[in-house]
């Protein structure tokens, strides 16, 4: 299984101490630690002298000598000499200051520490320097390959400040927008045709926000990292964006009698003038409504998703590892989202539209994965990806629920989500602060602050992680969020929080529509009537006490995640914790699929947390488990 557990490891602090894997298998496969820094390593290793010019002339070599954690994928002098070549090059020489500077951050992971025993089929979760992914990638008698063709010849080599790889090729990613990179890979070319036809290529030419400027926010940290508080702030350091297509092959659309472009229009006529009756006349192919449009468009997320972090990033030490799990993600198709599950039992990961009455499902290749661009990457998919009625009667008959961070591309594009767990025993959890403005789907006061705190083991959250608002000193925070699609029908909706006594009052709206009374952040779950599952003996389960609960407005934590080192709060999961609570906002009637708004006015001074939000039909309420 391409499960890749991608993990952050403090820097080395004491001399001679050896890092220890979760794989025990793997134990024996470390290299002795040395005391030498990494810099100071590659210099007195003969091997590596071409690549140590490298690092000299472009004068990294240097960060390679300080203190702190780094992951080093080193060519050797071979294959440093057979790049120049490749180039057209004969030496260093003959490429320019800039180029080298690129080709040596390439090859550096800055602020983490991966041995080989996190390796697992596709991208790393950490960059590089220059911003860009490395993907691993298995064949049986190798340790493994980089960027699918540079192969690691010698892995785990322990220094002071991280770990050295040695590897067989340079590593030299492509220069390719997703765009580019679809068309230079000929398993496409009948989706490719189509891309362009209807004119969403256009959309995948974004790279980044060039008005983007971090130093222009400075102010905004408050708690810099050496303060050594249990937490830090930083910000973000830019503003990309980023593309995942997922694609059928020209075999898999010939399996499914799709030979051209216009057999696929007729496809795509027969699964989207049904479901969408209205737009059936619409021949222009350029038109977003057109089912050809439809199609193409479904394939298409405005968000960078390597293999991992369409769910498995989210599966942390959190989540309870018995129970499936359920990632909701927009598409460019208009007002649609797809599914993504999590198998526990069955051992599957990254099932797209999985049908439990039929067995339907769409699965991303085991061999093309994590193809990689400037901005993005695409997979090929084993089957026709379309969202019809059996989609949507899927998607509108159940409960939906969003971690509050997976509704903001940018916390996706821009390597904030999805990073692992923070441990309270060895690091600081890494606190974002954003600025106004960079989430498109925020709108905020100026008083107000918006945070993205990434996961951390003390945190009871669902994923991990959270959306932190505050207000400067002595104003209010005000803000408004826009929520992904959901489809047309009843919805009973949730929306879920962590209580503390540092948290305020504030006034709750969908929609426009005040939802009840003002919410206390800073009452406990045992203050809005709740006791433990099992501390009443006629109510051994806690589903009586469920029903008071609801009466006033409020559910105890859904039993699917966990604290993993107890102490702010505790409880065997959210359910037994009186520090968890769903608010529930009301009951809407939605007569169309569409976006719609969660608005937030803060009434005292105080923090306000934002976890994750719910959206279930009111069909399926009586039903619902406690997950």
């Amino acid at each position: 299984m391409k499960q890749k557990f991608i993990i952050f490891i403090a820097a080395l602090s004491i001399l001679g101490s050896t890092l220890v894997s979760c794989d025990a298998d793997k134990v024996d496969n470390l290299y002795t630690f040395t005391d030498k820094m990494l810099g100071q390593y590659l210099r007195d290793t003969t091997e590596y002298s071409e690549f140590v010019r490298l690092l000299d002339t472009t004068k990294v070599i240097g960060l390679l000598n300080s203190y702190g954690s780094y992951t080093v994928f080193a060519p050797g002098n071979d294959a440093m000499h057979e790049f120049y070549a490749l180039k057209g090059k004969n030496s260093l020489a003959d490429f320019s200051l800039d180029s080298l500077r690129l080709i040596a951050y390439d090859h550096i992971i800055n602020g983490s520490t991966i041995t080989y025993n996190y390796f697992n089929d596709g991208r790393l979760g950490e960059m590089t320097m220059s911003d860009r992914y490395i993907s691993i990638s298995f064949v049986e008698g190798k340790i493994g390959f980089v960027n699918k063709t540079s192969e690691i010849l010698s892995k785990d080599i322990l220094v002071h400040n991280g770990v050295i790889h040695q590897i067989s090729e340079v590593i030299n990613p492509t220069n390719s927008g997703i765009v580019e990179a679809i068309s230079k890979d000929s398993s496409f070319t009948i989706f490719y045709e189509a891309l362009m036809a209807t004119a969403l290529a256009e959309k995948l030419l974004k790279d980044k926000d060039d008005g983007y400027d971090p130093d222009d926010y400075k102010d905004l940290i408050s708690t810099p990292k050496e303060q050594n508080q249990w937490f830090y702030h930083e910000i973000p350091t830019a503003r990309k964006y980023g593309f995942t297509v997922l694609m059928e092959s020209d075999e898999t659309m010939r399996a499914n009698n799709i030979n051209n472009i216009d057999d696929l229009k007729a496809f795509a006529a027969s699964v989207y003038d049904d479901i969408y009756p209205e737009d059936a006349g619409i021949s222009d192919i350029k038109d977003r409504h057109n089912s050809l449009n439809r199609f193409i468009a479904y394939h298409i997320i405005e968000k960078q998703l390597s293999y991992t972090r369409f769910i498995d990033a989210y599966a942390t030490e959190h989540m309870i590892d018995n129970r499936d799990m359920y990632e909701y993600i927009e598409t460019l198709c208009p007002n649609t989202l797809m599914e993504v599950k999590k198998d526990r039992l069955a051992n599957k990961t990254n099932l797209i539209n999985f049908i439990p009455e039929s067995g339907r499902v769409i699965n991303i290749s085991d061999v093309n994965f994590d193809r990689d661009a400037t901005n993005g990457v695409y997979h090929e998919i084993d089957g026709m990806l379309v969202y019809d009625r059996e989609v949507d009667n899927m998607l509108s008959g159940k409960r939906l629920r969003f971690d509050s961070s997976s509704f903001f591309a940018e916390l996706t594009n821009n390597n904030m989500r999805g990073r692992g767990t923070f441990k309270s025993a060895s690091q600081q959890n890494l606190h974002f602060q954003i600025p106004r403005g960079y989430i498109e789907r925020i709108k905020a006061s100026e008083q107000t602050v918006v945070g993205y705190l990434c996961g951390y083991d003390k945190f009871q959250n669902y994923q991990g992680d959270e959306i932190f608002l505050n207000a400067s000193a002595g104003k209010l925070y005000d803000f408004e969020i826009l929520t992904p699609p959901i489809p047309a029908g009843t919805y009973e909706v949730r929306f879920g929080y962590l209580t503390n006594g540092k948290r305020g009052v504030a006034q709750l709206y969908f929609d426009g529509i005040p939802c009840g009374v003002p919410l206390n952040l800073n009452k406990s779950a045992t203050d809005n009537g709740y006791q433990v599952p099992g501390s009443i003996p006629e109510d051994p389960d806690g589903f009586e006490n469920d029903k008071i609960m609801r009466n006033q407005g409020y559910m105890k934590g859904p039993a699917c995640y966990k604290v993993p080192v107890p102490g702010w709060t505790s409880g065997a999961n959210a359910r037994y914790s009186n520090s968890v609570l769903r608010r529930i906002l009301g009951t809407f009637t939605f007569t169309e699929a569409g976006h719609h708004t969660f608005t937030v006015k803060g009434l005292s001074g105080g923090e306000f947390m934002f976890d994750y939000m719910e959206f279930v039909p009111t069909s399926a309420i009586e039903t619902e488990d406690i997950y």
